[in-house]
């Protein structure tokens, strides 16, 4: 492609379907749950286009939703890949939302990734086809690690505000490295400050005042990240599926250079970065006019790689 790296600015414009995911939520998801190889019950959402329009959905998309929320919070962004002809499907992390396990734990640092690939597995028997994985944030940093580790193919990697650096202090690493070595399930204060997630303030009202969103983090799922991150940047060079990265410029949640670094090192031809200068973490959250400019984006990226039909 001409240009992978391109900074969005006013006047992108904003498709039909994107105006309507931002305004209201039109089609309503069914819910099920998945039994994880070690007992643990997953909330599954899975949302289907129009068939009046879609007769046949164009392909499928696995959404990963980032740290303490749940995948109650995307209804929007699968309104919009609904009208694009997508069928979705989100669940809820372990430990998060209405998914078993233990509040906000990672059992070990792969736990992510492999529940990722049970929810991939589930989804390709039941449709045949390779999915499209989108992940916002700490989703991000798993479905970067589950396509550039190649656990299984995939059509197209799309990631939001991917955690792929964070700015940790020395003191910070420290007392993780304590909680780790002593008391890894240990519940402490999660770090995220509302305000820091959207210009749109209703968006933190909501945020701060949702039930499902916790609170708090543990040592083992912070060593999720660290390792996490430090092996998908070394394994970008082998990621083999198209991919688009939305990166929040003014991000101060995770680091946005990590995703300058993860972008540089993945294959030239394969790769794609949109950058929003002025947005805060939660892009597919943020304020008018630019919330509509990151829709306008990802439909546009996935209209054109929609052209070529998904394989088995």
């Amino acid at each position: 492609m001409d240009e992978p790296v391109t900074t969005a600015g006013p006047g992108t414009g904003m498709p039909d379907t994107a105006a309507r995911a931002v305004t209201t939520t039109t089609i309503l998801p069914t819910e099920s749950r998945q039994r994880m190889r070690d007992g643990t019950e997953l909330l599954l959402r899975t949302w289907l286009p129009d068939s009046q329009r879609y007769p046949e959905p164009l392909g499928t998309l696995l959404l990963v939703h980032g740290l303490a929320e749940h995948c109650g919070r995307y209804f929007h962004v699968a309104d919009l890949l609904c009208g694009l002809g997508l069928r979705v499907r989100a669940y809820d992390l372990r430990g998060h939302g209405a998914s078993g396990g233990p509040r906000m734990v990672a059992p070990h640092p792969d736990i992510y990734v492999d529940d990722l690939a049970e929810i991939h597995d589930a989804a390709v028997r039941q449709w045949n086809e390779m999915p499209i994985v989108l992940g916002h944030s700490m989703g991000g940093l798993v479905a970067a690690r589950f396509a550039t580790g190649r656990i299984r193919p995939i059509r197209a990697l799309i990631l939001s505000s991917p955690a792929l650096a964070l700015k940790l202090s020395g003191g910070m690493m420290t007392l993780h490295r304590v909680l780790l070595a002593l008391v890894p399930r240990l519940r402490v204060p999660n770090p995220i400050d509302a305000r820091l997630l959207s210009h749109d303030p209703e968006v933190a009202r909501a945020y701060r005042t949702d039930p499902l969103v916790q609170g708090t983090i543990t040592a083992g799922v912070l060593e999720s990240f660290i390792r996490g991150m430090a092996q998908a940047q070394a394994d970008a060079p082998r990621l083999e599926s198209p991919m688009l990265m939305l990166v929040a410029g003014a991000d101060r949640i995770v680091d946005p250079a990590g995703s300058r670094t993860f972008h540089d090192s993945a294959p030239e031809d394969l790769r794609e970065m949109i950058w929003f200068e002025t947005g805060y973490h939660e892009i597919f959250n943020e304020a008018e006019p630019l919330r509509g400019e990151v829709f306008a984006a990802l439909s546009g990226w996935l209209g054109r790689h929609l052209e070529t039909p998904a394989k088995p």
